[in-house]
């Protein structure tokens, strides 16, 4: 017999209707609670809010990515809530409740996933309009599926043609759960000491070769991973 979970997540409606309004909500209150919480701090990044706070009938001549890891995104979720900084979601239907969840903060979409090629490449050709049109995204370049904090060529490939600058971000937090996923999602525990660092500003030249191309990998896992290092300094955890 069908139990009321198997019914949720049936597909149709009203289960649609019902997931797509209820789910990003519920995760919104949880989320909130949990970010009024904690004890947070920032450092670096003093040349963003000239970019960050520009009004969008004047954007930047272009726009920037931010990146990091992709078990670190729920802090970043609430630190940049409704900056309109862009972020890519996958059309299935955890990736329409997320997005729902991250609207609700004022995170427009770019619908694609990289996990498939032909959604993906269309993606990144938004991506790359949306940059030269001067609107900021939000990339994790070892998403969606790993290997953890390794990165893909993509976020080279835009920041590279847009061409836009690349800003690391870090986190880390002094108590914190990790969830049994394949990122080791990171969570904050309630009234945690949790900081966050922007590093400098990456450019990389415009057609770069494939040598090229895993060297720039390379350097952008350095660099989110010294960001990371850098919170946990501030932190005392160093």
């Amino acid at each position: 017999m069908p139990s009321p979970r198997d019914y949720f997540w049936s597909r149709g409606e009203p289960w649609n209707s019902l997931r797509a309004a209820l789910i990003p909500r519920l995760l919104q209150a949880t989320h909130s609670l949990l970010m009024l919480s904690l004890r947070l701090s920032v450092s670096g990044g003093s040349q963003l809010p000239e970019i960050l706070d520009r009004p969008s009938d004047n954007p930047p001549e272009r726009g920037v990515l931010f990146v990091c890891w992709h078990d670190h995104t729920l802090l970043p979720l609430h630190l940049f809530r409704h900056k309109s900084i862009g972020v890519m979601m996958s059309r299935s239907r955890a990736g329409q409740m997320q997005a729902g969840f991250w609207r609700l903060y004022g995170w427009p979409t770019v619908w694609g996933s990289s996990s498939r090629k032909r959604e993906g490449v269309q993606a990144l050709r938004e991506t790359l309009r949306l940059l030269r049109a001067g609107q900021s995204m939000a990339f994790t370049p070892d998403g969606p599926k790993g290997p953890r904090h390794r990165a893909h060529p993509g976020v080279i490939y835009l920041a590279s043609n847009a061409p836009a600058a690349i800003v690391p971000l870090g986190v880390a937090a002094d108590a914190f759960w990790q969830l049994p996923t394949w990122d080791r999602y990171f969570i904050p525990k309630p009234f945690a000491r949790v900081h966050v660092h922007l590093g400098h500003p990456l450019t990389i030249p415009p057609d770069i070769g494939k040598d090229e191309l895993a060297l720039w990998q390379e350097r952008i896992e350095t660099e989110i991973n010294h960001a990371v290092q850098c919170c946990r300094e501030q932190l005392g955890l160093a």
